[in-house]
C-alpha cells in the first residue's frame, strides 16, 4: 500500500524534462527507510527465512524418528532407511540455503540504497547492472524448489516423468497408477503363490510385504 501511495512519476535529468521516472517520494527521507526496514526486509526475507527453516526443522524431526513397521529387524532395511533420511535432510538444508543465497543479494543492493548514506560514483554503474540481476535471481527461487526434489528424489522424477507421458491431470493418473499397482501387485502374489506351493520348485521365504511396501512408498531410493 505505501508504494501505492508514495511513488510517483518525477522528473531526473535536467536537460530533459519530458523524461519521468517512477520512484518513492515519500514525505520525510527516514519514512522510507523504516518501510523498507520493517515491511521489505522483515516481512518480505527474514520472517519467511525463519518459518521455512522451523517447517523443515519440524520435517527433519518427523523424518528422522520414522521407523519402518516391521516386527523383524533387517540390517539391509535399516541400511536402505538410514540413506533416504540423509537424503530428505540434504533436500532441506538445500531449500533453506538457496532460499538465503537467491534473495540475499536483493536485499544487500536495497540495504545499501536505502541505510548506506551517498552513493559512490563506481557504484552508480554497477548498480543499474547488478539490480535487475538480483531481481532475476531472487525471482528464480519460486522454480528452484521442484529442481531440487527431482534431483534428490527419485520416486519424483518417476512420477514427474509419468505425468508428463500420460498427458492426464495428476488426479486421473494417480487413480490409473494406484489400479496399475493394484494390478501388479495381486499378479506378483498369485505368482509367488505359485511359485511357493508347487511341489516342482523349490520354496522360497515370503517377502516381508509391509516393509517393502513402506520402503517404496515412503522413500525416493
Amino acid at each position: 500500500m505505501p508504494w501505492a501511495i508514495f511513488f510517483d512519476l518525477v522528473v531526473i535529468f535536467r536537460d530533459a524534462p519530458n523524461v519521468r521516472l517512477c520512484i518513492e517520494v515519500w514525505p520525510e527521507e527516514m519514512n522510507g527507510s523504516l518501510y523498507f526496514l520493517t515491511a521489505n526486509l522483515l516481512f518480505f526475507y527474514i520472517c519467511p527465512m525463519i518459518l521455512i527453516t522451523m517447517c523443515y526443522v519440524l520435517i527433519y524431526i518427523k523424518v528422522w524418528k520414522r521407523a519402518i513397521p516391521t516386527d523383524t529387524k533387517d540390517a539391509h532395511m535399516e541400511k536402505i532407511q538410514a540413506k533416504s533420511k540423509v537424503k530428505v535432510v540434504k533436500m532441506l538444508i538445500a531449500v533453506v540455503i538457496l532460499f538465503v543465497i537467491s534473495w540475499l543479494p536483493l536485499y544487500a543492493i536495497f540495504a545499501r540504497i536505502k541505510l548506506g548514506g551517498e552513493i559512490e560514483p563506481w557504484e552508480e554503474e554497477i548498480l543499474p547492472i547488478a539490480t535487475p540481476v538480483a531481481q532475476w535471481l531472487g525471482a528464480s527461487n519460486s522454480c528452484i524448489n521442484p529442481i531440487l526434489y527431482a534431483f534428490f528424489n527419485k520416486k519424483y522424477r518417476r512420477g514427474f516423468v509419468a505425468i508428463i507421458k500420460s498427458r492426464r491431470c495428476c488426479g486421473r493418473l494417480r487413480y490409473y497408477e494406484t489400479v496399475a499397482l493394484m494390478s501388479s501387485s495381486t499378479s506378483m502374489r498369485k505368482s509367488s503363490h505359485f511359485y511357493n506351493n508347487n511341489s516342482s520348485t523349490r520354496k522360497v521365504p515370503p517377502i516381508q510385504d509391509n516393509a517393502v511396501s513402506y520402503i517404496y512408498n515412503n522413500t525416493g531410493v
